[in-house]
């Protein structure tokens, strides 16, 4: 009986121990087919995914995606946010989620994207579409705040990779 008590207290004290643990992952976040006007399509739109975790809570999520002129996706996109694929070297479609802002929030996200060389613009049509998306209710995208960024000149940094910090987490790097 006395073991067992033991025992308890050792994984009680493993579980607590684990909820206070900064974490943070990769991965990726897929949406099948897309509509159109007239037109629908069976390819797929693929966002790399960031997230920051403090124990098992969720403190921010970013689903990335570096937007192709030639993609069906593009589509989704106004003529007026068309013009950033002639005026930026690379134009990314972030989806961010910050649980709590005072934690992590979508200026620190920011902020990071700067130092990275990117500058944050509207993106109100495709934002529009793809949280009108039928996939984007699992993904719970209408709590995600749908932004573009755009790297305007050749990268100073020389690198392909986006580097990401938030304080008392691991960097995370992922590549475009």
């Amino acid at each position: 009986m006395k073991s067992i008590f033991i025992l308890l207290i050792i994984i009680s004290s493993g579980c607590a121990a684990y909820k206070s643990y900064n974490q943070n992952t990769l991965g990726k976040v897929v949406l099948r087919g897309g509509v159109y006007e007239k037109e629908i399509w069976s390819e797929a739109l693929t966002f790399k995914r960031m997230s920051w975790y403090h124990g098992m809570t969720l403190y921010f999520d970013a689903l990335l995606w570096k937007a192709d002129v030639d993609s069906p996706f593009a589509k989704w996109f106004s003529s007026q946010e068309k013009e950033f694929f002639t005026k930026c070297e690379t134009l990314l479609v972030t989806a961010g989620y910050s649980a709590d802002p005072s934690k992590i929030s979508h200026v620190s996200f920011r902020e990071q994207m700067k130092l990275n060389g990117y500058d944050d613009v509207v993106l109100n049509s495709f934002a529009s579409a793809l949280k009108s998306h039928p996939s984007a209710h699992d993904w719970r995208l209408q709590n995600y705040k749908i932004l573009g960024y755009c790297k305007r000149s050749p990268s100073r940094l020389g690198t392909s990779k986006l580097a990401i910090n938030f304080p008392s987490f691991k960097q995370l790097e992922i590549g475009l």
